[in-house]
């Protein structure tokens, strides 16, 4: 089926990759954690938006109320951020006026008293303003028009636009415990925000509303958002299956004529996309509160928690975002660095929903949608070492593409696929609410799958640049099959190491078709197989589990011997088998030693005088191969059941 794309970024999705260059301005630079240590000074617990807002300005006024704790050994100054446009009225600590100084964005409160670790605190800012102007994606405060003539106002924060609209601490690790939003909008204009809609007060000031929103779980300050507009709001009951649980799903939709009925019925399926990531990665984290979306003219999408801001309403948007409630809201990433945990596993994710809804053909196509992608940069590496700018840490071939090829990767890994289904249920539940890093999932995958060691995988894929690159030659005498790969790598200058990695062949006949999987850990590397029908092609990486590039087509090489220290003078029997394989024909004193698919020695031995036993009684069901000899020699496929 051909898919009509539209890129993603920043949980987001961006028209091209062109424009999205363009569309990073004033705070993209220069960043990479905090724009001031002193904001470590505290941890902030709770915050309270009092602001006025309408649907045609981007003016703001109001006030923002955070209550905090010391965490360092003393503090003697407050210090936020928040842009130098926004002129700030008045300022308090605890009640009391404090002295306001300014450098750049960053805002520093002179205490008339120095607070001890471990004391609370609450500073109150009141202020107004227009945010800078600017366009594109991260805009902060935006206002804009629908096609139908509806005025609209709305916020992104993400990654550090934050300040713009509000005094905040952008910092990904300092998880706020809970927020009280007030949004008073002129009578007929609704306000869509985090958590539950507490009250809709029309009564205090005439012509104008109140909408009071409460979220009472921990919140990254990039997720918080409203958005302001003439909205018809959608609400009802989702019920677990098999459970008496339910959750409120609240829609926002602009309540014109133009708003298309094809978009409502997308919306429609989040009760189903819901109920297969429910049973994928366990149930959704905030349905004690709500899940929801606000329809706007944003060119794609942004996972704001409980409630996400969307304005490119296909359904496999519409499920990247909402993967987002798990991995990166949920358990939001540790550092900057750390963004692939969340933007690489919501688009993985959108390969699960084509599979899952559209059929294996349409999951198939993502994933090599994506690997084309990942081609695009040929020294791209999916941890950000370089955080001080949104295009780095949104860049698309990597950080998207690279990062969900990395999880297809790690889940081809495990031993059973339950298994990996299992070690991300077991992440969420670990650092759900909180903040987890890179080494937090390798360690808790290494556990899952029985205690493997992922240091190489992790050291290629993530952490190092490119990928491998092949030539494939083959031939065939009768029924023994010869492959051969030579491995290159797209990035030799920065990373000249081989990709030790599981592959897979296809050997294809006609009609007839047959995958191998094999580990490939040498440039050179042959490999032999017993297939009887005539071969026609060989196809390497067959359902794109690894990312790797082939140059050309493999190529049939009569002159390509097939060994016959594998398939000649050699007797395997039984294979497969469930117990011990027995093998005849090897000389005295031949070193052997047997691996699994990933490359792990399992036993190492010598042959002896007729026929040697190789053990397997032990050993779990899967493919080993075995390798005679120390120098070149192909290995044996043993198969065990």
């Amino acid at each position: 089926m051909k898919i009509k794309i539209i890129l993603i970024c920043s949980a987001l999705l961006m028209l091209t990759l062109n424009s999205y260059a363009q569309q990073h301005r004033k705070h993209s630079g220069n960043k990479t954690t905090l724009a001031d240590p002193g904001e470590d000074d505290y941890d902030v617990k709770y915050l309270r938006f009092n602001l006025n807002v309408t649907d045609t300005s981007v003016h703001i006024s109001g006030d923002v109320s955070t209550t905090a704790q010391v965490v360092a050994d003393s503090m003697t100054a407050y210090v936020f951020e928040l842009d130098t446009l926004m002129t700030i009225d008045a300022a308090t600590v605890d009640g009391v006026s404090c002295t306001l100084t300014t450098s750049g964005s960053v805002r520093t409160l002179t205490l008339p008293w120095t607070l001890a670790a471990g004391s609370m605190f609450t500073a109150q800012i009141f202020y107004h303003g227009v945010p800078p102007p600017g366009g594109g994606f991260f805009n902060g405060l935006t206002h804009a028009v629908s096609s139908g003539g509806t005025n609209m106002v709305y916020t992104i924060s993400d990654p550090w636009v934050a300040l713009d609209w509000w005094p905040a601490k952008q910092s990904v690790d300092d998880k706020i415990d809970s927020v009280d939003m007030f949004v008073t909008v002129p009578s007929g204009v609704a306000d869509g925000s985090n958590g539950v809609l507490v009250n809709v007060d029309t009564s205090s000031t005439p012509g104008f509303a109140t909408y009071h929103w409460q979220t009472h779980y921990p919140i990254t300050y990039y997720l918080i958002s409203i958005a302001v507009a003439r909205y018809a709001q959608e609400k009802y009951y989702h019920h677990f299956p098999g459970s008496t649980d339910s959750m409120l799903i609240q829609n926002f939709f602009l309540d014109t004529a133009t708003f298309y009925p094809s978009y409502k019925a997308n919306f429609d399926s989040l009760g189903l996309i819901l109920d297969y990531y429910d049973s994928l990665y366990g149930r959704y984290p905030f349905w004690q509160e709500k899940y929801g979306v606000c329809y706007t003219t944003l060119p794609g999408g942004m996972e704001h928690q409980t409630m996400t801001t969307i304005g490119v309403p296909y359904t496999w948007t519409i499920a990247h975002e909402l993967t987002h409630q798990w991995f990166g809201d949920h358990v939001s990433y540790l550092t900057w660095g750390d963004v692939w945990l969340s933007e690489g596993f919501a688009t993985f994710d959108e390969q699960l929903f084509y599979e899952h809804f559209w059929g294996p053909a349409a999951g198939f196509g993502r994933r090599n949608y994506y690997l084309n992608m990942a081609f695009g940069d040929a020294c791209g590496e999916l941890y950000v070492t370089d955080t001080t700018t949104a295009n780095t840490l949104f860049y698309q071939p990597t950080v998207y593409a690279k990062g969900q090829g990395v999880v297809t990767m790690l889940r081809y890994l495990a031993p059973q696929d339950s298994l990996f289904f299992k070690g991300l249920r077991t992440y969420q539940q670990t650092y759900g609410f909180s903040n987890a890093s890179t080494a937090d999932l390798k360690a808790i995958m290494e556990t899952a799958y029985g205690g493997m060691n992922l240091d190489t995988f992790f050291h290629q894929w993530v952490y190092g640049k490119g990928f491998p690159v092949y030539a494939v030659r083959w031939n065939q005498t009768g029924s023994s099959v010869a492959v051969r790969l030579v491995q290159t790598r797209s990035c030799p200058s920065s990373y000249d190491t081989t990709f030790s990695t599981p592959l897979e062949l296809e050997l294809h006949s006609g009609s007839l078709d047959t995958i191998i999987k094999v580990y490939n850990n040498v440039d050179t590397q042959w490999y032999t197989f017993n297939w009887a029908p005539t071969i026609d092609t060989v196809m390497l990486n067959p359902d794109i589990w690894t990312i790797c590039k082939q140059i050309g087509h493999a190529i049939h090489d009569p002159g390509l011997g097939v060994t016959t220290i594998v398939q000649g003078a050699l007797k395997v029997s039984p294979n497969p088998s469930s117990n011990n394989w027995q093998i005849d024909g090897l000389t005295e004193n031949t070193a052997l030693t047997l691996t699994d698919i990933n490359g792990r020695i399992i036993w190492k031995g010598k042959s002896s005088k007729g026929t040697t036993v190789i053990p397997g009684d032990k050993l779990p069901p899967g493919d080993y191969f075995l390798k005679p000899g120390d120098g070149n020699t192909d290995s044996i496929k043993l198969v065990h059941w």
